[in-house]
């Protein structure tokens, strides 16, 4: 049964590390870097979500203009 233990740890620290770092430490999924952008930009509509670094940029439309939000992925802190 120990044998077992170091395979799956071995098979998970394979999958982490395969992974870019910011991707290891976001603590925010993306639907809710979306959700949480949606409050800061009220009626908005989302047209997509991107994890560059550390945060998420969100693309949001409302009217007929664009808006970038910016939503840390660990802390899920907001900002225009």
């Amino acid at each position: 049964m120990r044998k077992g233990l170091t395979v799956a740890g071995a098979l998970l620290a394979a999958a982490l590390w395969s992974l870019p770092a910011a991707a290891q430490q976001a603590q925010v999924p993306p639907s809710q870097a979306v959700k949480l952008a949606l409050q800061a930009v009220p009626g908005a509509e989302p047209l997509g979500v991107k994890l560059k670094g550390d945060h998420y940029v969100v693309r949001l439309k409302q009217g007929g203009t664009v808006i970038l939000v910016q939503v840390d992925a660990t802390t899920g802190a907001v900002s225009q």
